[in-house]
């Protein structure tokens, strides 16, 4: 039997019933929520400033492409596991001489990891795949699919595979998580009005790393320790001051920060570097 002549798998069939893949910024539902799909391990659920939505993470590289994108500030909506309609990856892989992705004998739906819309009105397609499984047989079929479709529509495809991960962005990564994920987001106290005011105390210094700054206005203001570092987060995680994301959280400098797309105006201080 023809792989044209297949049955498309159940649970597939009941998501392009459900209407996943459609949509866009907060309507937007992925083909796949954690949950669906036995991944690696690391599932991520995380909120976005971009699409005012919960996206769905099944590893942390994908978390990671997800992050550099979402904060490059040039990304206006950003959906993943997109899928590809069967029509087109059928006659791809007819075209490539290879068989559609498939178990016992049932079609599956392709997807690509990340699908991003940029300010410049132009389209990127991310695969997001470890190093590990590019001389995999399976993932060098899916990701020929995913690269034939994409071309076909005009859009730049391109791999992100877990080199692209530095050791500063992993950091940077289980820093900003907990202030990401809405399951537990809401177990730190912190408000808006929080992060105007650190701004604004901020705007006091002309230089500085971040944590002393941080440090000393605890001090300054008599509350207990990590209270301004913890609103520091929130604030970067809900995008109200933007952060170099490939330099360390612990490295960085008031120069460094960005808030509402204005460098922060500070004052000298000689005891905060």
């Amino acid at each position: 039997m023809n792989d044209e002549s297949k049955a498309l798998n159940k649970k597939d069939q009941q998501r392009l019933d459900e209407g996943r893949g459609q949509g866009s910024l907060s309507t937007y539902k992925p083909f796949i929520l954690v949950g669906e799909f036995s991944s690696s391990g690391e599932s991520i659920r995380v909120k976005s400033h971009i699409t005012n939505r919960v996206h769905h993470f099944h590893s942390g590289i994908e978390f990671a492409a997800f992050l550099v994108f979402a904060y490059s500030n040039q990304a206006i909506d950003i959906r993943e596991q997109f899928p590809l309609p069967l029509v087109d990856s059928l006659n791809i892989c007819k075209q490539l001489g290879i068989k559609h992705p498939q178990v016992r004998s049932e079609l599956y739906i392709v997807t690509t990891d990340l699908v991003i819309n940029l300010k410049c009105g132009k389209k990127l397609a991310i695969a997001v795949k470890p190093v590990s499984k590019l001389n995999q047989k399976r993932t060098i079929a899916k990701l020929q699919i995913e690269r034939s479709y994409w071309e076909s529509q005009g859009v730049d495809w391109l791999l992100f595979t877990d080199k692209e991960v530095s050791p500063s962005l992993k950091q940077n990564l289980n820093w900003l998580k907990p202030f990401l994920d809405p399951d537990s987001s809401e177990e730190y106290d912190v408000t808006e009005e929080d992060v105007n005011a650190l701004i604004e105390r901020f705007s006091k210094y002309t230089s500085g790393k971040v944590s002393k700054v941080c440090g000393l206005l605890d001090d300054q203001y008599q509350v207990d320790g990590g209270t301004h570092i913890t609103i520091f987060r929130y604030a970067v995680a809900n995008y109200f001051i933007k952060i170099p994301i490939n330099k360390v959280f612990h490295e960085l400098q008031l120069s460094d920060l960005f808030a509402c797309n204005t460098p922060l105006k500070t004052l000298d201080i000689s005891d905060a570097s």
